[in-house]
């Protein structure tokens, strides 16, 4: 098993004596634990992937998606989102893909699929 991979991204600025110094860039806001509850509804890829449903059924949060063949056939997929270590994910063919939410943008993002914005 592969040890976990941080996208960190860096700053440079020049502090007060006059110096470069290269700070990590806080950008948390999209890998942060955030209440499932602020992510149910319909969600619309930014890349013309398929459209997302986030809903909650008893204790559970899932993740519908329908999926076009190339003959327009459309096929229904459902998927219970987990959570480890904050960060929360959906199993698609033996793959996670992994949710993050901006709550400034009122984005989400699903690994793979990038991008979606609240319908």
């Amino acid at each position: 098993m592969y040890g976990k991979q941080e996208n960190k991204s860096y700053i440079k600025k020049i502090n007060k004596d006059g110096l470069m110094e290269k700070k990590e860039e806080n950008n948390t806001e999209m890998k942060q634990s955030f209440n499932l509850s602020a992510i149910v509804g319909i969600w619309e890829s930014i890349n013309l992937h398929p459209t997302v449903m986030i809903y909650q059924s008893g204790k559970k949060y899932l993740l519908s998606m329908l999926h076009v063949s190339d003959n327009g056939q459309a096929k229904p997929a459902v998927y219970e989102i987990q959570k480890e270590d904050s960060r929360y994910f959906i199993v698609s063919a033996f793959k996670r893909l992994y949710i993050g939410y901006d709550r400034v943008k009122d984005c989400l993002s699903i690994s793979y699929y990038g991008e979606y914005l609240r319908n």
